[in-house]
C-alpha cells in the first residue's frame, strides 16, 4: 500500500466578477498561511499601483490564461441587471467551462501534491 501524504492546502477553483483570479482557501491550513480573497491576483491601489502581490504566483502563460477568462467571464453577466439572466446561451458557457477546466487541471499540476484544487466554477 501506498503512503499518499495528503495535501496540505485545499483552495477552490472559480471565477467571479473582476476578481481576477480563480483560487480561494477552502480550509484552516490554507487560511493560516495565505488569508482571505484570491490568492492568484494582485491587488492594485486607486492609482493602479500593485498594492500586494498575489499571494500564489502562476507561471506567466497560466497567468494570462487567467486574466482572459476573468475577463471573459465578466462578460456573461448583464451589468444593467445582474440579477437577470445571463447574456450567454449554452454554447458560450460550455466553452468557458471547457477552459475552466483546462485551466484547473493545468494550474493543479502546477501547485503540486501539496494543494488540493477543488473545481467549483459549474
Amino acid at each position: 500500500m501506498k503512503n499518499e501524504k495528503t495535501p496540505t492546502y485545499r483552495l477552490r477553483f472559480f471565477f467571479d466578477y473582476g476578481c481576477g483570479g480563480c483560487l480561494w482557501c477552502d480550509n484552516d491550513a490554507a487560511y493560516k498561511k495565505f488569508d482571505v480573497g484570491t490568492l492568484d491576483a494582485e491587488i492594485f491601489d486607486a492609482n493602479g499601483k500593485v498594492n500586494q502581490q498575489a499571494r500564489i504566483k502562476l507561471p506567466n502563460s497560466t497567468r494570462q490564461k487567467v486574466l482572459e477568462l476573468d475577463k471573459l467571464y465578466s462578460e456573461s453577466i448583464n451589468w444593467e441587471d445582474p440579477a437577470g439572466d445571463t447574456l450567454w446561451d449554452k454554447t458560450q458557457w460550455d466553452n468557458f467551462h471547457s477552459q475552466t477546466r483546462e485551466l484547473h487541471k493545468e494550474i493543479s499540476t502546477i501547485l503540486g501534491n501539496d494543494f488540493e484544487i477543488l473545481y467549483k466554477q459549474e
